[in-house]
């Protein structure tokens, strides 16, 4: 007896069949998603760990290392570059191209690749990050999920930004984090109507990892505080140096990116076995290079490293080595490494304003936790999110002045050097562009006053659908606004009017009687966004411009083609608008 996918089963599709049981589902969705987030993050930790230790890919590298992490790295590697591309790096930007190119729709079988190949290259040593991995997976759970239960697209797209910040909270246990993340990174948009739903997910996800992993801060509670305000120079001075190396290695990892197409031709597979075997020779001489950086992250912040030629070895090698490895493609992400190579950078000024200014006290673990935010941000390009990333990995909220300090210098100043982050730079390096916030902001910007067509034509009221036929002849328009001692009072069609009069009935009628009294209207200092919202809810094709003041003065018609206009196209007919609407939506979730 074959059974029916869960999804079909009859009451299923009973209880999704409308709009209001569909947010019903969407919302047990929600939920669903945030657990399943916090089940993987915990799986894909536990998983790594354990082959970490037993392959002894967390220590220098013996023969038994080299055979056991090379091999999984091998599997990693072939699956990736032969059977599931799109497994190669982090996975964000290609979660970012989902909701931007296939409004959301992530393929379930490269999602449960994307898993194992994971766990199978970051248990071999490199210098990559779970987190990243951890988001795209999350995320593809939420699209499946979506597509499972037949949603809507855009609550499909819901789910997966609902994925993505599960997956970073469980991850990090941050959920605040998480959630600006996914705001600043993801959508692309802090206002985002998805703030709920977001929140839900990513309070889920980390309280189901916390249920198995603890409830601690993921970099140990510290405790640090300014010992003088003279020290804001020097946390300025992290700043600084954040905002000039972040721009640096990103475009490193460009420079390696292309080196090796240039070099290789494609053959993907040699670049990352290559890879292994340089970091495998290299931890020979300096073994904290190797993995994401957990352990020597938390040396440096409790300032266990204080030489600063020590400092300054680590940091070159883990800023060269991490660029590599997120370059050979190989699956894994960079936000625990980069947080490394941003504490060590901090911790190295300290160190060297120690030689220079021995009277002055500075706690080396302070300035390694604000130059881990300054880092990140400068290559992130999400300085809300690293600011708050780093109070909830540490939960240390002494530093804020600093924190923010740093984060701002190298955030400002670090966009000299280079416009977007690094997951917008590898993908424009691949030829896709993604959505810039600037983007999403343009039908925010632009006022229903900019687009609309001032001084309608609108009828009277009181004429007779045959005098109107007459004073209509030579217009195209669908519909047009009726006004009664110059206020308005409907909106008539056409359609209406000429079916009216074809029925024989056009002297005896008025305007007025077949016109839509419930009039759908807008005001003219209302944004674009709202006007296509309108539109699109209500299923019309033009909405009355109507003032603030007095809601049945009409100052103007905009209609969808208008907003079109608005970004310089053409649209020949009218009967276009449903398709003008489906690409405007794809505007508004995008970004």
């Amino acid at each position: 007896m074959k059974v029916p996918p869960i999804w079909k089963v009859s009451f299923l599709r009973k209880f999704i069949k409308n709009e209001v049981t569909e947010e019903r589902t969407f919302f047990a969705l929600t939920l669903l998603t945030g657990i399943l987030a916090g089940l993987i993050s915990v799986a894909l930790y536990k998983a790594t760990h354990y082959l970490t230790s037993y392959f002894g890919t967390d220590s220098a590298f013996t023969l038994r290392t080299l055979a056991f992490g090379g091999g999984a790295l091998f599997i990693s590697g072939y699956l990736t570059t032969r059977k599931f591309p799109s497994t190669a790096g982090s996975g964000i930007p290609g979660v970012r191209i989902a909701l931007a190119v296939y409004h959301g729709k992530i393929n379930i079988g490269a999602t449960v690749a994307k898993f194992f190949t994971s766990i199978l290259s970051l248990s071999s040593g490199l210098s990559l990050g779970r987190e990243g991995p951890t988001v795209a997976i999350t995320a593809g759970i939420g699209s499946s999920l979506g597509k499972a239960f037949s949603l809507s697209k855009k609550k499909v797209k819901a789910l997966v930004a609902i994925g993505s910040a599960g997956g970073i909270a469980a991850a990090f246990n941050t959920p605040m984090a998480a959630i600006v993340f996914t705001l600043e990174e993801i959508v692309g948009d802090l206002n985002a109507k998805l703030l709920g739903s977001i929140i839900i997910s990513s309070v889920v996800a980390a309280m189901t990892a916390a249920y198995f992993l603890g409830d601690k801060a993921a970099l140990g509670q510290l405790n640090y505080s300014m010992a003088s305000y003279r020290e804001l120079y020097l946390f300025g001075l992290v700043g600084l140096a954040a905002a000039v190396l972040g721009p640096l290695w990103v475009k490193l990892v460009l420079k390696f990116r292309s080196m090796s197409q240039k070099i290789f031709k494609g053959h993907r597979l040699t670049v990352i076995m290559l890879t292994f075997l340089f970091i495998a020779g290299l931890s020979l001489y300096e073994p904290q290079i190797l993995g994401s950086g957990h352990i020597p992250l938390q040396d440096t912040l409790l300032s266990l490293i204080l030489d600063w030629k020590v400092l300054l070895v680590l940091f070159v090698l883990k800023f060269v080595v991490t660029a590599l490895c997120y370059a050979s493609g190989a699956s894994g992400g960079l936000f625990m490494p980069t947080l490394l190579i941003g504490a060590t950078l901090g911790g190295l000024v300290a160190a060297l304003a120690k030689l220079g200014f021995p009277a002055l006290t500075i706690n080396m673990g302070a300035f390694a936790l604000v130059g881990m935010g300054a880092f990140f941000a400068s290559v992130i390009r999400a300085p809300f999110s690293s600011i708050i990333m780093v109070f909830e990995l540490t939960r240390d909220y002494h530093l804020i002045a600093p924190l923010m300090l740093a984060n701002i210098t190298s955030y400002m100043i670090s966009s000299r050097f280079l416009t977007g982050s690094i997951y917008e730079k590898i993908s424009e390096q691949d030829g896709i562009h993604l959505p810039t916030r600037e983007d999403g902001d343009v039908l925010e910007l632009l006022h229903v006053e900019d687009a609309m067509i001032q001084n309608p034509i609108s009828l009277n009221a009181k004429i007779s659908i045959t005098a109107a036929m007459k004073g209509l002849e030579g217009n195209d328009f669908s519909g047009y606004p009726v006004l009664k001692n110059g206020l308005l009072v409907g909106m008539v069609s056409t359609n209406d009017i000429g079916s009216t009069f074809a029925k024989g009935e056009g002297d005896e009628t008025l305007l007025e009687d077949i016109s839509e009294k419930k009039i759908i209207s807008i005001y003219p200092d209302q944004s674009l966004l709202v006007a296509f919202h309108r539109l699109r809810k209500y299923h019309i094709s033009r909405l009355p411009v109507v003032s603030r003041i007095n809601d049945r003065r009409i100052v103007g018609i905009i209609t969808a083609e208008d907003i079109v206009s608005k970004f310089g196209f053409h649209v020949t007919s009218e009967d276009d608008d449903e398709n003008i609407l489906e690409e405007l939506e794809t505007v508004e979730l995008e970004n």
